[in-house]
């Protein structure tokens, strides 16, 4: 067995295209990605309605003169399992600007819990030291920032997929017109996002990549995904009734955050050169020591504080 587990973890050292998605696999596990990504799930559901809702109540009141385009706009915008509810809830927002207005800082704020979990499980991926993150205030600029730059990515895409599909000389299906505009404005979103979130500083060249896989990864969900998980919540409904769809609802988020984690895990691994790491614990690597090191790192608080990590071998 011992030969066996040496053959197989030196093949893995060898051969990138196995030692990459293995080390990205440990770093997932060394971060808690299931963790994080539940995280992402349960604030994302709790941010999803005041996102959308005031999203709606900004296309409302933009498009007001042009009721075609606004309903084709929102419709876009909104899925069809929460288009009643959020029709009717932004139809009970009050009309007058400075009660809008306030409706609409609380609204940004009660959105802003999924943008605090991944500015947290950003910078946990990417191993900052704890005493680098900035102080409550400096965290929720970035993270309102970002909440803001969110909701009009929500608006934009929606935007992008009525203006192409009015382009009717394209010739695409409408679902894949809706899947680029939801792609493009994901794109903007994720790579101005983690610009802002990430303490640590990165160029632009080391997350356009990221942001890329991630806005196809997240069209691919929503525009695949969504019609499955539809039909399985109408066929579920007549059991669960209601919880169905929130079920349903979970279940699309998890996926969306499970592939976000899981390409920020690629990029860390990628720009740290984490890998290839040991099968054997016995036998590690210098991506090993690079990759608990920063796990270590990560746990300085104080100025002056230093955390190392070392792997003592047997002799």
């Amino acid at each position: 067995m011992t030969n066996v587990l040496a053959r197989l973890d030196r093949f893995q050292r060898e051969h990138g295209t196995v030692g990459f998605p293995y080390a990205v696999i440990l770093k997932y596990l060394d971060d808690d990605g299931p963790r994080q990504a539940a995280l992402i799930t349960y604030y994302g559901f709790l941010s999803m309605f005041p996102l959308l809702l005031l999203g709606v109540a900004v296309v409302s009141r933009l498009l007001a003169t042009d009721p075609a385009l606004r309903h084709s706009v929102i419709t876009a915008i909104v899925p069809p399992a929460l288009q009643d509810t959020v029709d009717a809830a932004a139809s009970a927002l009050p009309t007058s600007p400075v009660a809008f207005v306030i409706g609409a800082i609380g609204l940004i704020w009660s959105a802003t819990g999924v943008v605090y979990a991944a500015y947290r499980t950003l910078n946990h991926v990417a191993g900052v030291r704890m005493r680098d993150l900035p102080m409550p205030i400096g965290a929720y600029t970035r993270v309102i920032g970002v909440a803001l730059l969110l909701l009009a990515g929500v608006i934009a895409g929606g935007g992008l997929t009525v203006a192409v599909t009015a382009l009717s000389s394209i010739g695409l299906p409408d679902r894949l017109v809706a899947a680029l505009g939801t792609g493009v404005a994901a794109f903007a979103v994720l790579l101005l996002g983690v610009k802002i979130l990430l303490v640590r500083p990165a160029p632009m060249s080391a997350l356009w990549r990221p942001a890329a896989a991630g806005a196809l990864l997240l069209a691919l969900v929503l525009h695949v995904g969504a019609p499955v998980l539809t039909l399985l919540v109408r066929k579920a409904g007549p059991v669960y009734g209601a919880f169905a769809t929130v079920a349903g609802l979970f279940t699309l988020l998890y996926l969306v955050s499970q592939a976000l984690v899981a390409v920020a895990e690629v990029a860390v691994v990628r720009r740290g050169r984490l890998w290839p790491r040991a099968l054997d614990n016995a036998n590690s690597t210098e991506a090993d020591e690079r990759a608990l090191a920063l796990l270590a790192r990560e746990q300085e608080r104080i100025p002056g504080q230093v955390v190392e990590s070392r792997i003592v071998r047997e002799t």
